[in-house]
């Protein structure tokens, strides 16, 4: 009887794991990486997750194949299903002494890594998708994944909230006085909306209301898509309605904001007019000469139809701020993402609701049922007054120095 249960166990291994439920008895780690950043870019192409996040990912799984690269670590450990507590460790001494450079920039100063806590939690994510039966189904039966369960690192701190952020509403005032023409408009939606920094390249003329809102939202037909896929709308101050409808009375469509060279004239654009439905069309015609288009690849396509319309990047608005920075003589501490710390705070100290900051903010109001049931229906009046309370040296400059441009134009 004993021989007879044994047998059938090992048929039901073999029936539903292979090579005795040995999955892959060799799989070497580069073939691991390889295999799992096929499954995110087929994911990407199905439009489950964003290709950035295939790139970070990718960016994070490169210290672990450095890792396993290393002549003693491909001695002692060649195989990925036979890793054990002990080579995590090695792993995170390995990224506890590792000095890089930021953003990935290969000329930049190197330094050490700030938490390697995102690194291993795309390691962890890459074991348990090629445990899984029904996914990777890569690793033998009764595999354990060393790399399960959160890993606290003894020296990180969480940081010290108390305080004034690195940019104040004095400092955002002496920028906006500095501010030429074109800047004013490109920092009015980042001071006083704490919009993310690469927002503003994908707004259209479409997107302003004729009753004063602006609105920022995901445009999934040209695979774009905010952080966090949430749309919103913006109410306008009065000035800064005022300032997007002068600059903008001779043009009826096309994007809401140019690169430097474009708004100066000395750059022609091809499609500089075009609405959000002309450049969507030209967007599904071009994506309709490519067989097999991958998401980066519609991307690609997309990035370069905006560069036509005059559209400008992230790094058009990071030089720009950063001109100005030097010329205030900030502290290197100051970024521009320091202008979104600064609308949280005051909108907080304003007493503005948790809910109306969330949604401004693109962050999800709540996941608790009763969000399904809380509209936002006073959020003009709730802004406004959050905006007089503590915006209101930020509005009186940047209403000078718009009337000064215009009288000086």
């Amino acid at each position: 009887m004993t021989a007879i249960f044994r047998a059938r166990e090992i048929e039901e291994r073999l029936k539903h794991f292979r090579s005795s439920g040995l999955g892959r008895g060799k799989l070497k780690h580069q073939s691991l990486l390889e295999l799992y950043q096929s499954h995110l870019q087929r994911r990407a192409d199905a439009g489950e997750i964003d290709p950035k996040t295939v790139r970070r990912y990718a960016s994070a799984l490169e210290h672990y194949r450095c890792f396993v690269n290393q002549p003693l670590i491909s001695t002692t450990c060649p195989s990925a299903t036979n890793i054990n507590r002990e080579l995590v460790l090695q792993f995170q001494s390995h990224l506890k002494n590792l000095q890089i450079s930021s953003n990935g920039h290969p000329n930049t100063e190197k330094h050490t890594m700030v938490s390697s806590d995102y690194v291993l939690d795309v390691v962890r994510g890459m074991y348990i998708w090629a445990a899984d039966p029904d996914r990777g189904n890569l690793m033998p039966s009764g595999f354990r994944n060393p790399f399960q369960g959160k890993f606290r690192q003894t020296e990180s701190v969480a940081p010290d909230l108390f305080g004034e952020p690195d940019i104040t509403v004095p400092m955002a005032a002496q920028f906006l006085e500095k501010c030429d023409s074109y800047q004013l408009q490109l920092f009015a939606l980042l001071i006083f909306y704490g919009l993310r920094a690469s927002e503003p390249c994908f707004l259209f003329r479409d997107n302003l209301t004729s009753d004063g809102w602006l609105k920022v939202v995901c445009l999934p037909q040209i695979s774009y898509r905010t952080k966090g896929r949430r749309d919103k709308r913006l109410p306008l101050l009065e000035p800064v309605r005022t300032l997007f409808e002068k600059q903008f009375r001779h043009m009826d469509s096309g994007l809401l904001l140019h690169r430097r060279s474009v708004w100066g004239g000395t750059e022609k654009s091809l499609l500089l007019s075009y609405s959000l439905d002309e450049i969507t069309k030209e967007y599904t015609r071009r994506c309709r000469k490519s067989t097999n288009l991958s998401a980066e690849q519609g991307i690609q396509i997309r990035d370069q139809l905006l560069q036509e319309a005059g559209g400008l990047k992230y790094d058009h608005i990071e030089n720009e701020f950063r001109r100005l920075a030097d010329q205030l003589s900030w502290p290197a501490k100051a970024t521009l993402k320091d202008f979104r710390h600064l609308f949280s705070t005051a909108m907080m100290n304003a007493g503005m609701p948790e809910y109306y900051r969330k949604y401004l903010m693109g962050h999800a109001v709540s996941k608790s049922a009763i969000s399904t049931y809380t509209h936002l229906d006073q959020l003009r009046e709730h802004y406004l007054e959050a905006a007089q309370r503590q915006f209101l040296p930020l509005i009186e400059v940047f209403t000078k120095r718009s009337n000064e441009l215009v009288s000086a134009a």
